[in-house]
């Protein structure tokens, strides 16, 4: 995989998984709803879930609040296609994912003025999705200076 990263940012670019295809907002929708499930299942028949068993972990009597889980895809990752909007042409490469889950305590929340007031909810999930593409054949970098080359020539 070659080092050259674009970070789908532009929720109407399609991504082709062998016979799958997703427009980039959508696929990201269903990564998250993904970590949601996930996160919000409950254990063993108890009331306790994936989200609040890592929300607070203790070593002993030594307690740490986790308030951030990162997860990454394989550094190998999937090999998929890529068709920007206003390309003309599918661009392979391979698709790293990183999901990043922020958990708000049941306890503590911010308020819209970024205070922190005690308020008794059930707490929240985060959850943010970073697509990276990684083209197989990368192109090179227009230069920001070829217009003003493209002016002079034209001169």
């Amino acid at each position: 995989m070659n080092k050259v990263c674009q970070i789908l940012d532009s929720d109407a670019d399609v991504l082709l998984f062998n016979k799958d295809t997703y427009i980039v907002s959508r696929f990201k929708e269903l990564i998250t709803e993904n970590f949601r499930h996930k996160f919000c299942t409950k254990l063993d028949n108890t009331n306790v879930t994936i989200s609040k068993t890592f929300g607070n972990i203790s070593i002993n009597e030594v307690y740490f609040q986790a308030k951030d889980i990162i997860w990454q895809s394989s550094s190998v990752g999937i090999m998929c296609k890529l068709l920007k909007v206003g390309s003309i042409n599918w661009q392979a490469g391979r698709l790293r994912i990183k999901v990043s889950t922020e958990i708000i305590s049941p306890y503590l929340q911010k308020d819209s003025l970024h205070s922190v007031s005690m308020k008794f909810t059930t707490g929240e999930l985060n959850i943010t999705v970073v697509l990276e593409f990684y083209p197989d054949n990368p192109s090179e970098p227009e230069s920001p200076l070829d217009d003003i080359r493209k002016m002079i020539q034209a001169t």
